[in-house]
C-alpha cells in the first residue's frame, strides 16, 4: 500500500495544491483582466496565450531528458522558484506596465511545464507500477482540491481589484514551496551520458507514441472545458458566468473527492478499461449539453464530464509511465507532456473551428463526442496488440 506520508508524495502533493490554487485563484481570470482592464485585443491575448502555451509544451521534453542525465531536484527546485518568480512578475506587470505581464505569461508556461515533468517523473521513480495509480490518484485529488476553491475566491478578489497585490503574494508562496523540495532525495536512476539524440527516443517507441497521439485527441476535447463549453451556457442558453463558474467549482471538489477512490481500482490489468470509457464518458457529458438549455441540465452534463474526466485521469499518466524503461522516464514525461499540453492549447482553436461551422449545435457537440470516440479507438488498438 502506498504510504501517503511519503516524504516525495507529501512535498508533491502540497507543491500541487497550491499551484492549482494559485491558478484557479488568479490564473483562470487573467484573459479577462488583461482585456477589460488591459485593454488588450481578446485576439492578441489568445494568440499570445497559444504561443507561450507551445513553447512551455515543446521545451518539457528537453527538461525531461535533462533530467534523466542530471537528476529530478535541480529542474524541480528550479520550476518551483520560476514559477512562482512569474506570478510576482504579472503582479509587478499589473503595477508598473501591463506589457511586463506578458513575460510572466510566457515564463509561467516554461516553469510550468517544467515542475509537471518533474512531478510525474518524480512519482514514477519512487513507486512501483501497481503503487504508481494511487498515488497519481493522490497527486490529483490534491491538485483539483486546489482548483476547486481557487475560482470562487478569485471572482471575489477580482471584485474588490485586489489582483496584482494577490499575485505577488502568491508568487512569493510558490517560491517558498522550493524549501519543501529541498529535503527531497535524488530519485532518478541517472542515464548514461546524454546526446542530442537521445531526446527524442520516446518517440522511437511505436507504442508509446501512439499512446501520447490517443492522449494528444482526448485533450483536445479536455480544451473545451473552459472555452467552448462557457461560450456556449454564457452565449447561446444565456446562463450567467457566476452561474457557469460553480460548475467548474463542482468539478474540482468531485475531483478532490473521488480520484483517489477510483485510482485505488485501477491496476496494469483494467487499465485500459479506464482510458477507453472515460474519455468516451467525458465527451458523452459534453453531447448531452445540447440536448436541454436548462441549468439543471448543465450541472448534470457537468456531473457526467466530470466522472468521465476521474475515471480517464486514474490511469492516463501512470500508464505513459508504466510504457517508461528504467533510467529514460523524465523524457518519457516531458514527450507525453508535449503531446498532452499541445492538444489542451490546441482545444480552444479546434472548438472554435467547429463552433464557426453553419451545423446545429447537436452536430457541433457531436463532433467534440466523435472527437473522444477516436481517441478511445486508439487505445483499444494499442492494447489488443500488447
Amino acid at each position: 500500500m502506498v504510504n501517503i506520508k511519503n516524504r516525495v508524495l507529501q512535498t508533491v502533493g502540497i507543491a500541487s495544491f497550491l499551484r492549482s490554487f494559485g491558478y484557479g485563484t488568479l490564473w483562470s481570470f487573467i484573459i479577462l483582466y488583461l482585456t477589460t482592464v488591459a485593454h488588450l485585443p481578446l485576439a492578441f491575448v489568445g494568440a499570445y496565450l497559444l504561443i507561450s502555451g507551445l513553447t512551455g509544451a515543446l521545451l518539457q521534453i528537453l527538461f525531461g531528458a535533462f533530467s534523466d542525465f542530471l537528476g529530478r531536484r535541480f529542474f524541480l527546485i528550479l520550476g518551483q522558484v520560476g514559477q512562482g518568480a512569474s506570478f510576482l512578475i504579472v503582479g509587478l506587470g499589473m503595477v508598473y506596465n501591463f506589457y511586463i505581464i506578458l513575460v510572466g505569461i510566457l515564463l509561467q508556461s516554461i516553469f510550468s511545464g517544467m515542475v509537471f515533468t518533474m512531478f510525474n517523473a518524480l512519482i514514477a521513480d519512487v513507486f512501483t507500477e501497481d503503487e504508481r495509480f494511487r498515488s497519481f490518484g493522490v497527486q490529483r485529488a490534491l491538485a483539483n482540491f486546489g482548483w476547486g476553491i481557487g475560482p470562487a475566491i478569485g471572482g471575489f478578489v477580482f471584485e474588490i481589484h485586489y489582483y496584482s497585490f494577490s499575485f505577488i503574494f502568491m508568487g512569493i508562496m510558490l517560491s517558498m514551496v522550493a524549501i519543501l523540495m529541498l529535503d527531497i532525495p535524488e530519485t532518478s536512476v541517472k542515464s548514461r551520458a546524454l546526446s542530442i539524440s537521445d531526446i527524442p527516443s520516446a518517440l522511437k517507441n511505436r507504442r508509446f507514441l501512439i499512446y501520447s497521439i490517443a492522449g494528444f485527441i482526448g485533450f483536445l476535447v479536455f480544451g473545451q472545458l473552459n472555452s467552448t463549453y462557457p461560450y456556449y451556457e454564457n452565449q447561446v442558453n444565456g446562463i450567467p458566468v457566476s452561474i457557469i463558474g460553480l460548475t467548474w467549482t463542482m468539478n474540482g471538489l468531485m475531483v478532490a473527492a473521488l480520484q483517489y477512490p477510483f485510482s485505488r481500482l485501477a491496476n496494469n490489468k483494467n487499465a485500459h478499461h479506464f482510458l477507453i470509457y472515460g474519455i468516451m464518458i467525458y465527451g458523452l457529458g459534453y453531447f448531452m449539453l445540447s440536448i436541454f438549455p436548462y441549468i439543471e441540465w448543465m450541472f448534470f452534463s457537468m456531473i457526467v464530464i466530470t466522472l468521465g474526466e476521474i475515471i480517464y485521469s486514474s490511469s492516463a499518466t501512470t500508464v505513459a509511465m508504466n510504457l517508461a524503461p528504467e533510467g529514460e522516464r523524465g523524457r518519457y514525461s516531458g514527450t507525453f507532456g508535449i503531446f498532452t499540453s499541445i492538444g489542451r492549447s490546441a482545444g480552444p482553436f479546434y472548438g472554435g473551428l467547429i463552433f464557426s461551422t453553419p451545423f446545429n449545435y447537436e452536430i457541433k457537440w457531436f463532433l467534440i463526442l466523435l472527437t473522444a470516440i477516436i481517441s478511445s479507438l486508439l487505445y483499444l488498438i494499442i492494447f489488443r496488440k500488447k
